[in-house]
């Protein structure tokens, strides 16, 4: 598991890219005039032709797709101060700001921090984020608002962002690879370590040795002392967090045991977000019995409390990770009913993403619901 962890670092990376390469098929998707709903997959929605700022959008996208960035820069900033009310508003914010990286580095990424602050809902939220990492550092760290990007230059702090909730799942990834990365002797600043992977965690050297303790429990003969230890230390809420998730990483390696359920105990009444999204996370990820698993979400998403915000969106996308039949049924069923639109909208996108017939229909149901 901690080896896939390792490769998932680079991969990371990738994806990033993979990001860029959906914003500019999204795009051309938008910018070609083609009536009728677009693809899901791509979270593009019809163009609208009767909007006052399309002409000029249209325009300043195709100075976009000719290379003119500052024929571009006008245009969109025109249909920015011209229609403030436009639905493509946060289009031409993002685009200029694209525009302008080509032309000052330095201008941009003020650009596109006004553009993550001012347009937290919009559809370009994750791009103007993937963008920004090659203008700046990022530095991925833990706060009591939950996961968030912190931007800087050189050695001074800027500006922290709360995460979009579709990459909140990279920085539980980047926080494991980081760690295993870690532990076969790799440092921060190794030439092969992706930049962006640099981790916040400060800790004293007695601490490093339990977790080491804790990994080399994990990668021995499961037997029941191992899982009753790492499920004492995983459980126990005055650990530090550290330890915890270190025990939480080792148990979801155990197939003779069911892990699920110390799991399923930390998601239901722990005291730490942290720790808590990150059982959430294993969850999804131990075991073979989808269904299972499905169930056991699907009660926790009904069951958490309101307040547990950040809980219910990481069982949410977890749900949507596993994408079976089950997993289709309740994005279905948040879709149609659901009372924060977020959620419906993002189970619209899932069910896009996961595709098959059973999720085609499901589809076709929303679009003729009234």
């Amino acid at each position: 598991m901690r080896q896939t962890l390792v490769v998932c670092a680079t991969l990371l990376g990738l994806s990033l890219t993979t990001n860029l390469l959906a914003q500019q098929a999204r795009s051309s998707a938008r910018s070609s005039g083609t009536s009728g709903m677009v693809t899901t997959f791509l979270g593009t929605e019809p163009m609208n032709q009767d909007d006052p700022g399309y002409e000029l959008y249209k325009e300043g996208y195709n100075s976009i797709l000719t290379e003119d960035w500052e024929r571009a820069q006008v245009v969109l900033d025109e249909l920015i101060v011209r229609y403030p009310k436009s639905d493509y508003v946060d289009d031409a914010c993002y685009w200029s700001a694209y525009a302008l990286r080509h032309v000052s580095r330095e201008k941009a990424a003020k650009l596109y921090r006004r553009f993550i602050e001012e347009y937290r809902h919009s559809s370009y939220y994750d791009d103007a984020v993937a963008d920004l990492t090659e203008l700046e550092s990022v530095v991925l760290v833990r706060t009591p608002e939950g996961p968030t990007i912190s931007i800087s230059k050189g050695d001074v702090k800027a500006h922290t962002y709360i995460v979009a909730p579709s990459i909140k799942k990279l920085e539980r990834e980047f926080r494991h690879a980081a760690r295993a990365y870690s532990r076969i002797g790799i440092r921060k600043g190794a030439h092969d370590i992706p930049a962006i992977v640099r981790i916040e965690e400060d800790l004293d050297p007695e601490t490093r040795l339990k977790m080491e303790a804790l990994y080399a429990l994990g990668d021995a003969d499961e037997d029941e002392h191992s899982f009753t230890m790492l499920k004492g230390v995983a459980l126990d809420m005055e650990q530090p967090e550290p330890l915890r998730e270190a025990a939480m990483e080792s148990l979801a390696g155990f197939e003779q045991f069911d892990v699920v359920t110390v799991f399923v105990d930390i998601a239901k009444n722990d005291t730490s977000p942290s720790v808590q999204s990150y059982a959430i996370d294993y969850i999804g990820k131990v075991g073979k019995d989808d269904d299972r698993k499905v169930t056991i979400l699907v009660h926790l998403f009904d069951t958490l409390p309101d307040g547990r915000t950040d809980q219910r969106e990481t069982v949410f996308y977890t749900i949507a990770d596993i994408g079976n039949d089950r997993a289709v049924d309740f994005l279905t069923t948040v879709a149609m009913s659901h009372g924060e639109f977020e959620f419906r909208r993002d189970a619209v996108y899932y069910l896009g993403s996961i595709g098959g017939t059973r999720a085609r229909n499901a589809l076709l149901q929303i679009l003729s619901n009234k």
